[in-house]
C-alpha cells in the first residue's frame, strides 16, 4: 500500500513511524515549507522520508491511504481533496473545526466507498474498553451521573516549541481545547450515545496568552442522568480521569495513575496497569484502520461519529463567549 501523510507535526511523524514499525515503507510525506522546528528537523535526518511540497501533486501519485495530520482548520479541504483522488483518510482528532462541508464530504466519501477514519486513540485504550463493556452489560445498574475531567498545562505539550504558534492555541487553526481535547466527548458519545441536550461553555481564562479557549464544561443530557465534562490547558500536573455512577456500583479511572477502580455490589476491585505504553493505542488504531481498508469495513469511529463531536463542539462554541 501507499502512504501520504500530510503534515509533519508530532503525530504525523508518530504515525510515520508506526507505518513502519508494522513494514508499511512506501510513504510520502507533505510539508508546508523548506524548514521546520528542530523536531521536525531531527526527524528528516533520522528517517530521510520521501518529501512533496504540493498536495495535488502528491495525490496524483495515488496514494491508498491518506493520514491528515495538519492543523484543524485545514482537515476538511484536505481529506476532500484526498477522496476525490481516490485515497481512504485518516483524520486526526477531531475532523473538523466546523460542520460546514462536512456532509458535502461525508456524502462524498461513501459514493466512492472510502473509509474515513477520525483518530480517537483513548477508543483503544484497555481500561476504557473494559468499562465500556461493563456499561454495556449492566454492571453497574442504572446510571445516573458520570463526569469527565482532563486538564494539561498547554505550554507543557511540546517543550520544544512556543506553545502560543501551535495550533491548539490558536483559533484561526482550528485549535482550543474543545476540539483539541475532546476525547471526552468522543468517549461520552461511545459509552452512552448521542445525548439528547448540550449545554456548556468554552472561554479563556487569560492565563495564557492565546487566541482559543483554554477551558471547556459541558453537560450531556440524557433520558435519565447526565454528563458532565471538563477540558483544559492549565492543569499542573495533568488529570485525566472518569468516573461513572450507577445503582449497583460505580467506576473510577485515572489514566495517569493506570488505575481502574470498581465498586459493584459493595466489592471493591483495582486494576492497574504496570507495563501501559502509550503508543500501543496509537499502534492499535493504526492496525484497525487498515484492517477496515481492506474489508472495506466501517470503523466505529467513522466521520459519522467525528460529526456528533464536532456539532457538540460548535452547539457549545455558539453559547459561549470566550
Amino acid at each position: 500500500m501507499k502512504f501520504l501523510v500530510v503534515g509533519l507535526g508530532s503525530i504525523g511523524r508518530r504515525h510515520y513511524r508506526n507505518l513502519l514499525s508494522i513494514k508499511h515503507t512506501e510513504i510520502t510525506v507533505l510539508r508546508r515549507g523548506h524548514t521546520g522546528d528542530a523536531e521536525q528537523e531531527k526527524f528528516l535526518e533520522e528517517y530521510h522520508p520521501k518529501i512533496s511540497y504540493d498536495l495535488v501533486g502528491a495525490l496524483n501519485e495515488k496514494p491508498d491511504v491518506v493520514f491528515v495530520t495538519n492543523p484543524t482548520s485545514l482537515h476538511l479541504e484536505t481529506a476532500r481533496a484526498a477522496v476525490e483522488h481516490g485515497a481512504h483518510v485518516f483524520i486526526e482528532k477531531p475532523l473538523s473545526h466546523s460542520l460546514r462541508g462536512l456532509g458535502t464530504f461525508l456524502a462524498l466519501a461513501k459514493k466512492k466507498k472510502r473509509v474515513v477514519y477520525v483518530g480517537y486513540n483513548y477508543r483503544h485504550h484497555p481500561q476504557l474498553i473494559a468499562i465500556k463493556k461493563m456499561i454495556d452489560a449492566g454492571k453497574l445498574g442504572k446510571i445516573f451521573f458520570a463526569r469527565f475531567t482532563t486538564g494539561e498545562y498547554l505550554p507543557g505539550w511540546h517543550p520544544w516549541e512556543d506553545y502560543r504558534k501551535g495550533y491548539a492555541a490558536r483559533s484561526d487553526l482550528g485549535g482550543g481545547m474543545l476540539l483539541t481535547q475532546s476525547h471526552d466527548i468522543d468517549t461520552a458519545l461511545w459509552f452512552f450515545g448521542t445525548p439528547g441536550r448540550v449545554m456548556g461553555r468554552a472561554s479563556k481564562s487569560g492565563i495564557l496568552a492565546v487566541t482559543s479557549d483554554d477551558t471547556a464544561d459541558l453537560i450531556l443530557g440524557y433520558n435519565t442522568f447526565s454528563v458532565q465534562i471538563h477540558l483544559d490547558g492549565l492543569m499542573q500536573p495533568p488529570v485525566k480521569q472518569c468516573e461513572i455512577y450507577g445503582l449497583k456500583g460505580t467506576i473510577l479511572w485515572d489514566y495517569h495513575k493506570g488505575t481502574l477502580t470498581t465498586t459493584i455490589k459493595g466489592h471493591t476491585t483495582q486494576n492497574r496497569l504496570k507495563h501501559f505504553d502509550r503508543n500501543d493505542m496509537y499502534i492499535k488504531e493504526l492496525k484497525d484502520f487498515l484492517s477496515c481498508v481492506k474489508s472495506h469495513q466501517a470503523p466505529s469511529s467513522d466521520g459519522a461519529a467525528g460529526a456528533q463531536v464536532v456539532a457538540i463542539a460548535e452547539t457549545i462554541s455558539k453559547n459561549s463567549t470566550a
